[in-house]
């Protein structure tokens, strides 16, 4: 299974071209890039963001462990390093849809992925990655995102990443409005749910790699194999694969938003040496923390 960590990559091998130069972002309309026959891609994984709105397209969907068929009026989002799939089966003869990948980058350098993460609870892993749209939603958003299409291959405008930070951000708001109304995102359906949930939220604020499963079970005021059953069951990973997962993702964040000597670095992030935490970094991210502070 391939995992990218460029957008660039992941379009070259849907054979769509990159735009040189604009590393953290990419819209385009299905329609222009994928034929009406069946057509598949995946498993595959990215360590950037996926939106994407489609309606008239009969496609089969796999993000994580949620399987399902977006035909009318939907958006689905990925999260970095969710396994993702899908087959393309045809277009409606009026179908639309747009897919866009992004990191936090484009919307400010003071934007982290576990900020946007609570700025954007859409996105977090205990959530269904679909939302359907009633029609009023629908013309919103489809509305913003030929707009977006629009700015981002407009050859002779100069504010690109402003301009497109702008207008992303704004699709991402009004997703939030969308979400925050929707009955079926309101509120959990069961218990083992809301303890996700709970636990996403320990870890966004601790992300410490001394702090064991025990410890987090401690603070949700529960048992530790009550805790790996539940938060297993519903996103399909264990506590301590995303304990892991957040603790790469402050990493990253402190490496590259911040000139903080490894030594620091590691003791903020709980490791006892500089040493156990680049060889910690390099086994999750395949190069060291100081080659990743030179990833452009």
């Amino acid at each position: 299974m391939k995992l990218y960590h460029h957008i660039a990559d992941l379009l070259k091998d849907w054979g769509i071209q990159s735009r040189p130069g604009h590393p953290h972002f990419h819209i385009f309309k299905c329609e222009d890039h994928f034929e009406n026959r069946p057509f598949s891609f995946g498993p595959y994984q990215h360590d950037f963001f996926e939106l994407s709105f489609g309606n008239g397209h009969d496609v089969d969907v796999t993000i994580g462990t949620s399987k399902f068929k977006p035909l009318n009026d939907a958006i689905s989002f990925t999260t970095p390093y969710q396994i993702t799939s899908w087959r393309l089966n045809q277009f409606q003869n009026d179908s639309l849809g747009y897919m866009l990948f992004f990191t936090p980058q484009l919307l400010g350098n003071t934007l982290d992925k576990i900020d946007f993460y609570k700025d954007y609870p859409y996105f977090n892993l205990h959530t269904s990655p679909v939302l359907f749209l009633d029609a009023m939603q629908r013309n919103q958003i489809v509305g913003l995102m030929q707009t977006l299409h629009k700015e981002f291959n407009d050859p002779s405008q100069q504010g690109y990443p402003k301009i497109i930070s702008a207008y992303l951000t704004i699709v991402l708001e009004k997703i939030n409005g969308f979400y925050e109304r929707s009955p079926s995102q309101r509120s959990f359906r069961n218990r083992s749910e809301e303890i996700a949930y709970q636990y996403e939220n320990v870890l966004k604020e601790k992300a410490n790699y001394a702090l064991k499963i025990t410890d987090y079970a401690a603070l949700l005021h529960i048992s530790a194999s009550y805790l790996s059953e539940v938060v297993k069951k519903v996103t399909g990973k264990t506590p301590v694969a995303l304990a892991q997962e957040y603790v790469m993702l402050k990493a990253k964040s402190l490496l590259s938003q911040t000139a903080k000597p490894l030594a620091v670095v590691a003791e903020e992030l709980g490791f006892n040496e500089a040493s156990n935490f680049s060889a910690y970094f390099k086994r999750n991210a395949g190069i060291t923390p100081n080659a990743y502070r030179k990833l452009p």
